[in-house]
């Protein structure tokens, strides 16, 4: 039962597993039941059954609607049928992808019965630098859909119709791929959230420039959006682009207020905002105006003490609920890696109390500009937005790693020695690849004591695996190893550099040939902004420094 992640609030095993189909047919599906139908019939088709809908079926899978919270879902797997209950549409493609994931460990005769503890649970496209491509974010859509994630909010900062650019509409060739984004999000049961970022130039009191943003919204939302987000993040505070705001307003939160309150006026239904004192505790001005004077039901986005806070505690999250005076959502930033050019954090996604949704709406993740290696640390966002009561860090970053491995050992093993080399962030994470030092430390002793043939067999070993490393790793994702390119390969160096030391331990030869591996590694880029100005960083401060140390002491 290892293939439902997370793992159920209810689990009921009835004993053995269902004889597998041959001939399945499907009832009770009704219009809006078509994304789970979609679900159930890929799955079926992967597992190598195709006689569906037969007369006489040795399966029937039946679909249905029962009582519950939004999106709550029961799965009863028996001899003969299979039943996928939701409260809602959402929660029966949630069953659908339980099914999904049950069919492929076998088919266990089991009730499942799940619900999420957070009513919003997903990503924001929100970074600095490349923007995912098209194909990216529909990949990405479907990946939430998958992992029972229902909001994905578009904000990425260098999309210039979004922010410098936010008067403008959108070209025609742009506005199909959002419709085509929108399209996707609600196949998945996600929440596609439009936002629009205007702080750099707007005059709060020039009508044409509410009519602008009006506009700019009102195209998406005829493209099917239904969500929408007005950011206000990462400008001066101190600076009106037209000298009437200030007459009229008399602070930036109040003109915030006023803004994001005409937005909702239009809108009809709840809106989001993200204000300019997106984090910290402190009571201002702006924060009190937002507070009186904000609409009741706009959800304001906050990302915690800090931009980038190593911890969020429930005691913190009650705090910033009193202070805004309203419905908090966490934009969490991790694994985002715009301020840390050249890494890419793959280690557990920790910090955060057990606990939050008692006082905000959803906690998200602003991912790295590397969507699908960001999938490690999303999948951990997935269990904790469902159940953020019985979170286990550890647990769940264990069982993302062996979820993309796709059950193979060696590129699980090889998947968690990457993410080790992986681990700095500066943020949640200080310690770099832990495990590697420690192994590392191990061959050192070994050298110091005179066990040079013990250290020898293990930094070969520890070689080897890093040369190995982007053949194991190609194996568990095709997206992510390809956007992982420059970091494998500089894994792989590294890793011909350690086998290189051997000849140095052995006659003190070879010390110019280890260097120049160690400057290869060094010197490899990936071509995303803002990473493609210098090397990206691979174990550093633990790999080098091992190098070096022998190096300068044979």
């Amino acid at each position: 039962m290892g293939s439902i992640i997370p793992p159920p609030r209810r689990l009921i095993r009835h004993g053995g597993t269902v004889p597998f189909p041959g001939r399945v047919a499907l009832t009770g599906v009704t219009g809006a039941d078509r994304a789970a139908e979609n679900v159930v019939r890929s799955a079926l088709h992967r597992a190598g059954v195709y006689r569906i809908e037969v007369p006489d079926p040795d399966l029937t899978i039946r679909f249905a609607r029962g009582p519950g919270a939004p999106e709550e879902y029961r799965v009863v797997v028996q001899a003969g049928e299979v039943l996928l209950e939701g409260a809602d549409d959402t929660g029966t493609c949630y069953a659908a992808h339980v099914f999904a994931r049950l069919l492929a460990d076998g088919l266990p005769a089991v009730t499942v019965e799940d619900r999420p503890g957070m009513a919003w649970r997903g990503s924001i496209e929100g970074f600095y630098g490349t923007p995912w491509t098209h194909r990216e974010r529909l990949a990405h859509l479907d990946f939430l859909g998958a992992h029972r994630m229902n909001a994905y909010v578009y904000a990425p900062k260098d999309d210039p119709y979004h922010r410098d650019r936010w008067r403008e509409p959108y070209p025609s060739d742009e506005l199909s791929r959002l419709a085509e984004l929108v399209d996707r999000a609600n196949a998945n049961h996600v929440r596609f959230v439009f936002t629009v970022s205007p702080g750099l130039s707007i005059r709060y009191s020039e009508p044409a420039d509410l009519d602008a943003l009006l506009a700019k919204f009102a195209a998406v939302k005829a493209l099917g959006c239904e969500h929408f987000c007005v950011a206000l993040d990462d400008i001066d505070p101190r600076r009106w682009h037209d000298p009437r705001d200030e007459a009229v307003h008399g602070h930036l939160g109040a003109a915030h207020a006023w803004l994001v309150n005409r937005v909702r006026g239009w809108a009809g239904v709840p809106v989001q905002f993200v204000p300019t004192e997106y984090h910290g505790l402190a009571e201002t001005r702006y924060k009190k105006e937002v507070r009186d004077l904000l609409a009741p039901d706009t959800a304001v986005w906050w990302t915690g003490h800090d931009v980038v806070p190593a911890t969020i505690t429930v005691d913190e999250a009650r705090q910033a609920r009193e202070l805004f005076g309203h419905p908090i959502l966490v934009w969490d930033n991790y694994p985002v890696n715009d301020y840390i050019p050249g890494r890419v954090p793959l280690g557990p996604y920790d910090g955060r109390d057990n606990g939050l949704s008692a006082h905000v709406e959803g906690v998200l993740s602003n991912p790295a500009n590397q969507v699908a290696m960001s999938t490690v640390a999303l999948r951990a966002f997935a269990e904790y937005g469902w159940d953020d009561t019985g979170f286990d860090a550890t647990a769940a970053h264990r069982r993302a790693l062996a979820d993309l491995a796709g059950g193979r050992a060696d590129t699980l093993a090889a998947l968690v020695a990457f993410a080790d080399l992986n681990t700095r962030d500066d943020r949640l994470h200080h310690e770099q690849a832990p495990e590697h030092a420690a192994a590392l430390a191990t061959i050192r002793a070994d050298l110091d004591n005179g066990k040079r043939e013990d250290a020898l067999s293990r930094l070969t070993l520890l070689a080897e695996r890093l040369i190995a490393m982007p053949e194991r790793v190609a194996a568990a994702d095709a997206r992510f190893a390809v956007e992982a390119q420059a970091w494998l390969t500089a894994a792989r160096l590294w890793g011909e550099a350690l086998a290189a030391l051997v000849p140095v331990i052995e006659d003190g030869t070879g010390h110019d040939h280890v260097r120049r591996l160690m400057a290869a590694a060094a010197g490899v880029r990936d071509d995303r902004r803002p990473h493609h100005k210098g090397g990206v960083h691979v174990g550093d401060g633990v790999l080098d420094a091992f190098l070096t140390a022998v190096l300068d002491g044979s």
